[in-house]
């Protein structure tokens, strides 16, 4: 009995061994395969960890000018290329662009207002110009000249009836007064025609209750000659008239020279002065 039980004691140390054995390489098994598990998961979490850092570094990168993701697919990025859909940095470029653009009709829009206003300056400078040329434009007057020694046609024929007299008076028979008469009256017939004493401008063309209708022709140098009572004038202020030229004719006499019939009114003056036209004529 004692040789069984050492016997079976031995089978029995040797079993517990045994089984302790299987249970520790069971064991290592085990947590050789759990170890193994959590570190394919810790490098399946760093990878993809990784590839989110990488890709959040590489959107960064993007919106700060940096490097651009790479398209896998060339026909997608020519597609948005040429329709700048899904595109940020097409937009971008698109805004540049029409920036760019607008900065060029700015600039061109202010070229051509420079123009415009270089043209306005010219032309208030012609502007300016006219009226110094207008002020040294000559008088057309200038081109006649009547001196003292020259002499006048006498404009209608007939005798004096009131005589020039500036030294002292004479009677008007019509106003029955004496006064000093500045001009002549020259005797004629209601439609006489009057002809132009000298060359020269016509200065005006006025209407008077003593004269009528009165013509004043500058001859040059001073001189001006003035005719009065006179009808059918045919001519008008800034005319040239030449001697012997038909001016009208003889009109009814006024209130003034009723008495003195019809007639022709005469004035002579130098620089504004009266002088005698009878001294004048020819």
């Amino acid at each position: 009995m004692k040789g069984k039980s050492k016997g079976w004691g031995k089978e029995k140390i040797i079993s517990a061994i045994v089984a302790c054995a299987v249970i520790l390489t069971l064991s290592v098994g085990v947590y050789s395969v759990v170890k193994e598990s959590r570190r394919a998961n810790d490098n399946k979490n760093n990878v993809v960890d990784l590839n989110e850092r990488t890709q959040n570094n590489v959107a960064i990168r993007t919106e700060d000018g940096g490097v651009e993701p790479e398209n896998t697919d060339s026909s997608d990025s020519k597609e948005d290329a040429a329709t700048g859909d899904d595109d940020p940095m097409g937009n971008e470029i698109a805004s540049v662009n029409n920036s760019g653009t607008g900065s060029t009709s700015d600039v061109s829009s202010n070229s051509v207002n420079e123009n415009s206003v270089n043209e306005d300056l010219q032309a208030d400078d012609k502007q300016e110009q006219v009226p110094v040329a207008a002020s040294v434009k000559k008088n057309p007057l200038d081109a006649y000249s009547f001196r003292e020694s020259d002499s006048l046609l006498r404009p209608v024929n007939g005798d004096v009836v009131l005589k020039y007299s500036m030294d002292s008076t004479i009677y008007f028979e019509s106003l029955n007064v004496y006064k000093c008469n500045p001009a002549i009256s020259i005797a004629a017939n209601v439609g006489d025609s009057v002809a132009v004493a000298a060359d020269g401008i016509v200065q005006s063309v006025v209407d008077s209750e003593e004269t009528k209708t009165t013509v004043t022709v500058g001859l040059g140098d001073g001189y001006e000659a003035t005719y009065g009572l006179l009808d059918g004038v045919n001519v008008k202020s800034g005319d040239s008239v030449y001697k012997g030229q038909h001016l009208g004719t003889v009109a009814e006499p006024s209130a003034y020279y009723v008495k003195e019939g019809a007639n022709l009114y005469f004035k002579l003056t130098k620089d504004g002065i009266p002088v005698n036209p009878v001294d004048y004529f020819e």
